[in-house]
């Protein structure tokens, strides 16, 4: 599974409710096919531009909002890097 697929399936599985680290989990258990850290590794890196590029939007757009975007940004981040350390953990970290 690529890159490309596995935003796709997030994309699904996000209108579900979902966030992250279940889809990941859910991604490293199989349920989309045989997990691949280096899709997974991109997947990742692109979600997070795409993910922390809609957070700038939506402070941007919405003033006022109650919520710092530092702090939201920062709580994206460490979901990420969470999810990075479920797949380094499940897959290792050779290339």
């Amino acid at each position: 599974m690529t890159s490309d697929d596995l935003i796709d399936q997030y994309y699904a599985f996000a209108q579900e409710g979902d966030t992250l680290i279940p889809f990941v989990s859910r991604t490293l258990s199989g349920a989309f096919g045989q997990p691949d850290r280096v899709a997974l590794l991109h997947f990742l890196d692109r979600i997070e531009s795409i993910i922390l590029g809609n957070i700038v939007l939506r402070f941007e757009e919405g003033p006022g909002l109650d919520a710092d975007p530092d702090t939201v940004s920062e709580s994206a981040r460490q979901e990420i890097d969470e999810a990075r350390s479920l797949v380094m953990i499940a897959l290792g970290t050779e290339t």
